[in-house]
């Protein structure tokens, strides 16, 4: 029973930037919010035993100086006849270098088990001794690091998967879990970033600026002895509610997802990509659905609530119009 029989040791999302977390424990406190989000992955659609990604996580920053930060995990796999379902406790250190600049260092030590379904399995040998019985059941110890060097514009992050490299033993097969590295680089540019509303002499609000963010990332992934691969993103955010974005990953595939945020506390996502190898034409692209909840713990600064006033003002203003009309 080869590695692969196991599934994706590290599963592949389109919306990374969605799921960040996911690919470093340094992430966690990184800002003053907690986090909880659900998110599923169908990955090629239509293709027989294609692998069915569910995950759960929990995370955020604790304390007031916002140095410490907590996570915890859940992720199950359905892939052909192997299942692996694995948790995951998570904590990071944060510490500021400058005005601008900080460090997070992060660790996530896990728990992974596999389950192997042979009910479903068609056998060449029925007597074959190795797959009697209806299921086989195996774990192993997991533990990731993380780096994260981040101001308000700039981020790079660089983790390490499988340090332990724990061994996973199936009754006379062993096999070994690999070690995964994964960068992530990315820039945030700001257009029409907090600028005030134009209002009439009275006051009132006549027109709201909107914001508009542009963001390139790029990610880098390595396992030995498969070649790097690179996942390039652009993702546009307008008026800081809705947003698109363009991704491509090297040989492999192209994909767009899309989203929205409501009362600045849900994320909506969806993506979807399309293979672009020789798989392409046994299945019907890649789908995913996220969905995230943040409570910040700041309290919100003067500019911020200036602006909720503003906004609110302008609604009002809106709905009287259109009612005059």
């Amino acid at each position: 029973m080869s590695a692969t029989s196991f599934g994706q040791q590290q599963k592949v999302f389109t919306n990374f930037m969605m799921n960040d977390y996911y690919y470093n424990p340094a992430i966690a406190g990184s800002k003053d919010v907690h986090y909880a989000n659900i998110g599923f992955r169908n990955q090629w659609a239509g293709f027989d035993d294609a692998p069915l990604t569910l995950y759960a996580n929990f995370y955020g920053s604790a304390g007031n100086k916002m140095k410490h930060g907590y996570g915890a995990s859940i992720m199950s796999e359905q892939s052909g006849l192997v299942q692996n379902t694995s948790f995951y406790l998570n904590y990071a250190y944060h510490v500021r270098l400058s005005d601008n600049w900080k460090l997070g260092l992060g660790i996530k030590p896990g728990y992974i088990q596999y389950n192997v379904k042979l009910y479903d399995a068609q056998l060449a040998d029925p007597a074959d001794a190795v797959l009697t019985g209806n299921v086989l059941s195996t774990n192993a110890f997991d533990f990731n690091t993380g780096i994260n060097l981040y101001s308000k514009k700039f981020f790079f992050m660089a983790s390490m998967r499988n340090a332990l490299t724990d061994v996973i033993t199936v009754t006379s097969f062993n096999e070994g879990l690999s070690r995964h590295y994964t960068g992530i680089v990315g820039y945030k540019w700001l257009v029409n970033a907090k600028k005030k509303p134009e209002t009439d002499e009275e006051g009132n609000v006549i027109k709201r600026k909107k914001d508009f963010e542009l963001m390139p990332v790029f990610l880098f992934k390595y396992v030995k002895p498969i070649n790097p691969q690179g996942t390039i993103m652009l993702k546009a955010t307008f008026d800081r509610k809705y947003w698109i974005a363009l991704t491509y990953r090297t040989q492999d595939a192209a994909g767009i997802a899309l989203g929205l945020t409501l009362k600045k506390r849900f994320n909506l996502g969806y993506a979807f990509d399309y293979s672009l190898g020789d798989i392409k034409s046994y299945n019907y692209g890649s789908h995913e659905l996220m969905l995230t909840f943040q409570v910040t713990n700041k309290k919100p600064s003067i500019e911020e609530q200036d602006e909720e006033i503003n906004n609110s003002i302008f609604d009002d203003n809106k709905k009287k119009k259109k009612k005059e009309e």
